[in-house]
């Protein structure tokens, strides 16, 4: 039973960022990282590649997630508590870093100092 409710629960998480994903690569306009940042117009060279670059991000966030709801609702216990602690400890801290190099490659420096 326990396994079960790991697996609706870290699905829906995974779904949700899964979500995010798609939301992101469809967008327009560019897309922030939580943080509600505003751009200014041309700060960002390539919208629809800065978007779909912040969309794989969260994609392939929540294809770990989604490994982790498998492995955890098929062995449980401390094999599934361990896999969630490796996806959640190491794969949040590493978004951020994946951002700052995606935007990175994407800002335009030159537009920035206008503003």
């Amino acid at each position: 039973m326990g396994n079960i409710v790991f697996l609706i629960i870290m699905g829906f998480v995974a779904a949700v960022f899964t979500g995010l994903g798609v939301w992101v690569w469809n967008k327009k306009e560019p897309a922030n990282f939580w943080t509600g940042q505003e751009f200014k117009p041309g700060e960002i060279r390539d919208i629809k590649k800065y978007n779909h670059s912040l969309g794989m991000l969260r994609i392939a966030f929540s294809a770990l997630i989604w490994i982790t709801a498998i492995v955890g609702s098929v062995f449980g216990g401390m094999i599934g508590s361990i896999s969630m602690i490796a996806c959640f400890g190491i794969g949040i801290p590493m978004l951020p870093l994946v951002y700052n190099v995606i935007y990175k490659k994407y800002y335009d420096p030159k537009v920035a100092k206008k503003g």
